[in-house]
C-alpha cells in the first residue's frame, strides 16, 4: 500500500514540475544554461594558430593563452573543415596568407612561447574596461533545432571606439576530418557583434544569438553531439585617447551540457518509471517467492507388480493444501474414486492409484489443489509406460501446473 501512494504521488508530482524556456520568447525551450565566466585576466593572451595544409600544430600549448585554430585548406586537400572563417579573419586583419601566429591580433610568426606571451600582453588592456554579464544558453526552437542564446547586460566603464567589435569564436576541442587530420581547439564558427553602446556607463541589455543554420554550416550539431565544444567572446577596440587596437575584455568557458545545470525537471520522469519498474519488478519477485515457498511438490513412480499401480509422494509448503481431484486422460482410467485431502503445511502425504489397465500410451494425470492464499492450481504430470511391468519404482516423471 505504501508503495501505491508513493507512485501515485510521484506521477502526480510530475503535473507541478515547470519546464524552463527562454525569456521573452515563448517559443524557444531551454536545454542547458550556464553563467559567463568570469573575465579572464589581463595576462592571458589569446593566440591564433593558422595550421598547415595536414593539421599540425607546431607551437606550443599554455595555461596562460586561449588557443583558436584556424584551418584555411578545404579547398586545397577537400577537406570537411569549414576554412570561411579562417580566410575572412585574414582578409579583415589585413594579413598575408602566409601568416601563421597571431597573439592579441598582433603577428607573431616564428615566436617562442615567451616572445608571444610578451607581444600579446603589449596589446591587451590595461585594467577592467568593460563588464559582461548574463548566460551561456542552448535552446531549441519549434523545429527542434538547437542553436546558442547570449541573454546579457553590457557596461563600459569608459568610452570606447565605434569600431570596438565583440567576436564570439566557437571551438571544438578535439577535431578529426574525413581524411584523418587532427587539431585541437579548431575554429568551427566566428561571428562578430556590434549591437552594444560604445559610451561610459551606459548598459546594454541585450540577447545575442549564434542561430541554428549558422552552427549547422559550420558543423556543428550540438544536439547529436553535445560534448567538447568551448566558446570565446573577446572584445577587440580602443579606450578614448588611445589610438592601438587591443584586447580589451576576454570570457572564454565550454558550452554547457544539461548535466551542469540538470534540475527536478529532467528526472522526475525517469526516476519515475525506474521506481515504478522498481515496484512491479520486487512484487513479483515476491509473489514468485511466496509461491515458490508455498507450493507442494509432488513426485510420481509405477509400483512393481501384476497390477498397474502409480505411487504418489506429496510434500506441502508452508501454505495448506487441499487435494481436491484426480483425473487422467483417456484411454487411461482409475479403478475406484478419489477422496479429497487436506494436507498440512510442511507435511507428507503418500497416496497410491490403480489404473483399470496398461495401455502403450503415457499416462496424463491431472491433480486440482488448493493453496491457502495463492488460490486454486491443477497440476499436470506424465506417468512414462516405456518400461512396463517391471522395475518401474522411483522412475522420474514430468510434471507441470496451470493457474485456475
Amino acid at each position: 500500500m505504501r508503495a501505491q501512494i508513493l507512485v501515485t504521488l510521484l506521477f502526480i508530482s510530475l503535473f507541478f514540475i515547470p519546464l524552463a524556456a527562454p525569456e521573452g520568447d515563448e517559443s524557444l525551450n531551454l536545454v542547458a544554461s550556464k553563467p559567463l565566466p568570469q573575465q579572464s585576466d589581463a595576462d592571458i593572451v589569446l593566440h591564433e594558430h593558422f595550421l598547415a595544409k595536414d593539421g599540425s600544430h607546431a607551437g606550443e600549448y599554455s595555461s596562460e593563452m586561449v588557443h583558436l585554430s584556424w584551418w584555411k585548406w578545404s579547398d586545397e586537400t577537400n577537406s570537411d573543415w569549414p576554412d570561411d572563417d579562417a580566410l575572412s579573419r585574414l582578409g579583415e586583419l589585413g594579413l598575408e596568407e602566409g601568416t601563421n601566429a597571431l597573439y592579441n591580433e598582433q603577428v607573431g610568426d616564428n615566436l617562442s612561447l615567451e616572445e608571444g606571451l610578451l607581444l600579446g600582453r603589449e596589446y591587451s588592456r590595461i585594467g577592467p574596461v568593460l563588464s559582461l554579464d548574463g548566460s551561456v544558453e542552448i535552446v531549441s526552437n519549434e523545429n527542434e533545432q538547437w542553436f546558442l542564446r547570449f541573454p546579457v547586460v553590457m557596461t563600459p566603464f569608459e568610452n570606447l571606439s565605434d569600431n570596438t567589435v565583440l567576436y564570439f569564436f566557437v571551438t571544438e576541442d578535439s577535431a578529426t576530418d574525413h581524411h584523418g587530420r587532427q587539431a585541437s581547439h579548431l575554429v568551427r564558427d566566428m561571428k562578430p557583434e556590434i549591437g552594444f553602446s560604445n559610451q561610459q556607463g551606459n548598459s546594454t541589455e541585450t540577447i545575442w544569438e549564434i542561430p541554428p543554420e549558422h552552427l549547422l554550416a559550420a558543423g556543428i550539431d550540438l544536439q547529436s553531439d553535445p560534448y567538447g565544444w568551448h566558446i570565446t567572446l573577446a572584445f577587440f577596440g580602443e579606450v578614448e585617447g588611445d589610438d592601438t587596437n587591443r584586447l580589451l575584455a576576454m570570457y572564454h568557458t565550454s558550452l554547457p551540457t544539461r548535466w551542469e545545470n540538470s534540475n527536478i525537471s529532467h528526472f522526475a520522469l525517469p526516476i519515475f518509471l525506474l521506481l515504478f519498474a522498481s515496484i512491479l519488478a520486487s512484487g513479483a519477485v515476491s509473489s514468485a517467492l511466496r509461491r515458490e515457498k508455498g507450493m507442494p511438490k509432488l513426485n510420481a513412480g509405477w509400483v512393481p507388480g501384476d497390477l498397474v499401480i502409480a505411487r504418489f509422494t506429496f510434500q506441502s509448503g508452508d501454505k495448506r493444501v487441499t487435494l481436491k481431484s484426480c483425473e487422467t486422460e483417456p484411454p487411461w482410467q482409475i479403478k475406484g474414486g478419489f477422496k479429497s485431502k487436506r494436507i498440512p503445511p510442511h507435511s507428507e502425504y503418500i497416496f497410491s492409484l490403480r489404473f483399470k489397465e496398461m495401455h502403450e500410451t503415457d499416462c496424463q494425470i491431472s491433480l486440482g489443489l488448493e493453496v491457502e492464499e495463492l488460490g486454486s492450481w491443477t497440476q499436470y504430470l506424465r506417468l512414462s509406460t516405456q518400461h512396463l511391468p517391471s522395475n518401474l519404482e522411483g522412475q522420474s516423471v514430468e510434471t507441470y501446473e496451470d493457474e485456475q
